[in-house]
């Protein structure tokens, strides 16, 4: 269904971790313990919160070798790479974080672009507010991990910066949506995991860290069921699509389990292409949840033929046969991700001038829908400096004054 976009969307301000050099340090021994070791000898120079990356060419040299000579500090292993210093909000900050749960969802979904390295930054108070203005009030972030070796991890510079933009955004107001992916990419990457039961066992205890880590933030929602279905599908050396469907219908209810042992939060599970999965998969995407979503996002295509209008406006009729899969339940449902297109990559002219039409669509498709969602996710902000995503912008703000 989706040519995704986890890796690939250009953001619209410039972040403030650069490829070169670092940029601040664990403040705190407590701190540290959250991520990589990072070992200061008394009396040893540390940059502060704002010295790295340089803004001098002293600065920067300075930085450079502080990061060669503590690694770890630096988000990196033995001069693999140079990454940002890693930083963790203080905990002062973090015992003052509360929860705050919308009556009706309206998120903004930021994935794991705004983590790459050297690239963008989107958590800004300047964007923060202009999503305010939008009618978000709830953030989606998406954690950078890697379960294809022994155990799943988490990416260490990307995780500090995640944790700061959470308390930036809850110091705003917002809600926090936290979603976590598999192999640090999206699906069509060809990557392969373990073997299942390996795999299994390491994702149940990593899906603990994450409760963990999302109760000590005050997280509102939990994803760890992101879109299972596409990547777990890609794993043809677990056996035929019959066994890797009992494969994803057993794995989803144990990791929403095992997040819950430490998180208070609620449960948000996200599939995608409902109709083509088989009852066992269905199923299990309502258990151990507090809301069920369903993503679509079908690419846009120029003319009368495969995902003109007429096929595009189709594929949002997911929308109402999910809803009435979970009242038959007894859940709640929602849109966990409307996606319109890699834009910046590969979205054609048409495309990009025709935004607003087809993102009208799927707010169409949602009203109708009975009963009504819980939520509706948009994915993402970078859409919104297309040619035409002010337009786009407004129309979904009146859209969310409706729901």
């Amino acid at each position: 269904m989706k040519k995704r976009r986890m890796f690939f969307g250009i953001l619209t301000t410039v972040i403030i971790i650069l490829t070169i050099a670092g940029c601040t340090i664990p403040q705190k021994s407590s701190d540290r313990g959250q991520g990589m070791p990072c070992n200061v000898q008394p009396g040893e120079w540390l940059p502060g919160r704002d010295e790295c990356p340089g803004t001098t060419s002293e600065m920067q040299t300075k930085c450079n070798e502080f990061c060669e000579s503590h690694p770890d500090c630096c988000g990196r292993k033995g001069g693999e790479q140079r990454g940002a210093l890693i930083s963790y909000p203080d905990e002062k900050e973090i015992a003052l974080l509360t929860r705050n749960y919308p009556a009706v969802i309206k998120a903004i979904n930021e994935g794991p672009a705004i983590y790459q390295r050297g690239q963008f930054k989107i958590i800004s108070d300047e964007t923060l507010d202009k999503m305010k203005d939008t009618g978000f009030n709830t953030i989606q972030v998406l954690t950078i991990d890697d379960c294809t070796g022994d155990k799943c991890v988490m990416d260490e510079s990307s995780k500090s910066l995640l944790l700061n933009d959470i308390v930036q955004a809850k110091k705003k107001g917002f809600a926090i949506w936290l979603a976590v992916e598999f192999i640090n990419g999206p699906p069509g990457t060809a990557i392969k995991l373990p073997e299942y039961s390996k795999f299994k066992n390491s994702f149940v205890n990593f899906s603990r860290e994450i409760g963990k880590l999302a109760e000590e933030y005050k997280v509102e929602y939990v994803t760890i069921n992101n879109e299972p279905d596409l990547f777990l599908q890609e794993q043809t050396q677990w056996g035929s699509v019959e066994q890797i469907n009992r494969y994803v219908a057993e794995i989803m209810p144990l990791v929403n389990s095992a997040a819950k042992e430490n998180f208070r939060g609620k449960m948000i599970n996200k599939i995608t292409q409902t109709k083509k999965r088989p009852k066992e998969v269905l199923d299990a995407s309502f258990k151990n949840v507090d809301i069920a979503g369903v993503d679509v996002g079908p690419p846009i295509i120029a003319g009368t033929g495969f995902m003109g209008v007429d096929a595009y406006t189709d594929e949002f009729n997911e929308y109402q046969y999910y809803a009435s899969l979970a009242q038959q339940i007894g859940v709640p449902w929602m849109v966990g991700e409307y996606w319109q297109f890699n834009y910046f990559e590969d979205a054609s002219d048409y495309a990009k001038q025709n935004q607003t039409e087809f993102a009208q669509i799927s707010f169409d498709a949602y009203l109708k829908v009975t009963p009504k969602g819980a939520g509706y996710v948009w994915n993402d902000f970078s859409s919104f400096s297309l040619p035409k995503g002010e337009e786009t912008r407004l129309a979904l703000k009146d859209f969310f004054s409706k729901i």
